[in-house]
């Protein structure tokens, strides 16, 4: 029945694929058009726009480039400016709000559906009168990253040649920048991505081999807890009731951590009500994002699929186990590959076979389906935290859940500046859930930039 099911929803999968192919760049000439009405632009020397408009999970792996983009600009005597998506809003006001000089929040939905809010925003833009665009995504949307580069109208534009499956895309958005990057593989993992585009766009980068959130933070219990994440932006990419119902029900049979569940959106929250008989702390839908950043903190490892709270997981350090599709794995959900321990990422056997029959590459979002996920059995992630947990159980130390990066399997261009510390989140025992500070932000290297983009 999963073999049937996938069928149609891949054939599903690739009709809308072809669809938004043309329909895409349809309204991408529509909107170009109406910004024809805008003032003339009149760059301000100096001035610098950050563009970053991607999900959440996105940004945790981007933000730890910030402090460098901001350093690089002081040292040229410039304003630097963030715009960001209100999504990753409060994550960036308890982190990151010393790292930048101004900030510019986007409602991302917002704009790409509604032509009077986007029409405001693009005049905003182009007002602000901005000398340089630096587009920082990988992947950089038309109708969002690329319109809001043509409503700044700036002297020079920097950003990385594109990455979608319609070379057409690429090539229309490539054609607006005029300095493109490439990474030094395809395949890298998007926290080294974005080092290596710092490097590029204004000489500095972070030298850490795992993304990292640096503070101190209050643990919300003081009993000893997993945390379990339901939630994810897509259906393709959520593990299903049933399969989260089995996993409480066999975990609870083998450890005696308490379970918390996480989540935020409504069916989240429908799922969480439906798991509490099973004897966990629900508390999907009740958390904000810094608050749930404590709640990670404090957790003897993290169970989640393909989505925000992994990536925070992995940036506090604590073990934490990712169910995901496959989607764009090597960019974000193998952890593993990319020489970062303390992670174990379990993928459908759909995917597993593939990737044993064609080798590491991409394996695209229309190739991933709702069934996959449900593919995933629970005796294969109860296995993975098991053997996270006894690892923990049987390190000595208060390092026991922190695991050293692999040093063998870091990219060759991050080992001159490997910073092979175990990272260690400073938690502090309370009653109450929440973050207790931010820490100070990183300071850049002392070293100067190398081979920088910006003059």
């Amino acid at each position: 029945m999963l073999a049937i099911a996938r069928w149609f929803s891949l054939a599903g999968r690739r009709r809308d694929l072809m669809r938004d192919r043309r329909r895409v760049l349809v309204a991408f000439e529509e909107r170009r058009q109406a910004l024809a009405g805008l003032p003339p632009p009149r760059p301000r020397a100096g001035t610098t726009l950050l563009v970053r408009l991607d999900d959440i999970g996105d940004y945790l792996l981007f933000r730890n480039q910030l402090p460098y983009y901001h350093a690089a600009a002081q040292r040229r005597g410039e304003h630097l400016t963030l715009l960001g998506n209100r999504a990753w809003r409060p994550l960036f006001e308890a982190l990151d709000a010393t790292s930048v000089d101004a900030v510019l929040w986007l409602e991302k939905d917002r704009f790409l559906q509604s032509a009077a809010y986007r029409q405001e925003q693009c005049s905003a833009l182009r007002e602000r009168g901005v000398d340089t665009v630096i587009a920082t995504s990988r992947t950089r949307p038309l109708l969002l990253d690329d319109l809001c580069r043509l409503a700044a109208a700036p002297r020079r534009s920097l950003g990385s040649a594109n990455t979608y499956p319609h070379p057409e895309w690429n090539r229309r958005s490539d054609a607006l920048y005029d300095e493109l990057f490439s990474p030094s593989s395809t395949l890298l993992h998007e926290f080294f991505y974005n080092g290596e585009f710092a490097q590029w766009a204004c000489g500095l980068r972070d030298p850490a081999l795992r993304p990292h959130i640096d503070g101190r933070f209050v643990a919300p219990r003081t009993d000893p807890y997993i945390l379990c994440f339901l939630g994810s932006s897509t259906r393709s990419r959520r593990w299903p009731l049933a399969r989260w119902r089995g996993f409480i029900a066999r975990f609870r049979g083998r450890r005696s951590e308490r379970i918390v569940l996480s989540g935020q959106s409504a069916a989240e929250v429908a799922m969480g009500r439906a798991l509490e008989s099973a004897g966990v702390e629900n508390q999907v839908g009740r958390l904000s994002l810094p608050e749930l950043i404590g709640w990670i903190a404090g957790a003897r490892a993290v169970v989640s699929n393909d989505t925000m709270a992994a990536h925070i997981g992995v940036s506090l350090g604590r073990p934490t186990l990712i169910i995901a599709n496959g989607y764009n794995y090597l960019r974000f959900s193998d952890y593993a590959h990319a020489g970062i321990g303390n992670v174990v990422s379990v993928f459908p056997p759909v995917f597993e076979r593939h990737r044993a029959r064609h080798g590491e590459g991409p394996y695209e979002y229309h190739e991933t389906v709702t069934a996959d996920m449900t593919s995933i059995r629970v005796e294969r992630v109860l296995e993975g935290v098991l053997r996270l947990l006894e690892r923990a159980d049987s390190a000595p130390g208060p390092l026991a859940a922190d695991a050293e990066p692999a040093v063998h399997s870091v990219p060759p261009a991050l080992e001159h500046a490997a910073d092979l510390r175990p990272l260690v989140p400073l938690v502090e025992q309370h009653p109450l859930a929440g973050s207790q500070g931010a820490g100070e932000a990183l300071q850049p290297p002392a070293t100067g930039p190398v081979a920088p983009r910006l003059p």
